[in-house]
């Protein structure tokens, strides 16, 4: 299908985790950093991944997805409707986060771009600021030194 409204990133395919969903929403809960935006992330095991504002309706219609008509009626709509600044805002977070995940060649999951999105407004960056050598050593960082329970 025809993909709008999101960004697109290329990744080693190495680097994309197996899962069970390949499909997550980001920005559930007000989590760091998403100011209320929540955002699709597609994560293809070709190294691929496309990032997009959330379609609410979509999420509405539960995992029966509704009638073929509506789901394409909802997707249209989407089409149309234009970013906010503050979307923008948080598809850049996500993207730079995982930019950033890409050049120190840590694995991209969903838990990993999460850390790195909340580090990043823990430790005050503007989104541009993200990709300086630096800030992406900071932000990281957190990848590198989790402990597990």
């Amino acid at each position: 299908g025809k993909l709008e409204n999101g960004c697109f990133v290329m990744v080693p395919s190495w680097l994309i985790a197996r899962r069970k969903k390949h499909f997550v929403v980001l920005g559930n809960d007000h989590e760091a950093g998403f100011d209320g935006v929540k955002i699709e992330v597609l994560l293809g095991c070709n190294g691929g991944i496309w990032i997009q504002r959330a379609m609410m309706e979509l999420e509405e219609m539960g995992e029966s997805g509704g009638i073929l008509e509506e789901v394409q009626r909802v997707r249209n709509e989407h089409a149309k409707k234009e970013l906010t600044m503050e979307d923008r805002i948080v598809l850049a977070r996500v993207k730079n986060s995982i930019e950033a995940l890409k050049m120190v060649y840590c694995r991209i999951t969903p838990e990993n771009i999460l850390m790195v999105v909340k580090a990043s407004v823990d430790f005050g960056c503007d989104v541009h600021e993200m990709l300086s050598p630096e800030v992406i050593a900071k932000i990281t960082e957190c990848t590198r030194t989790r402990t597990e329970l």
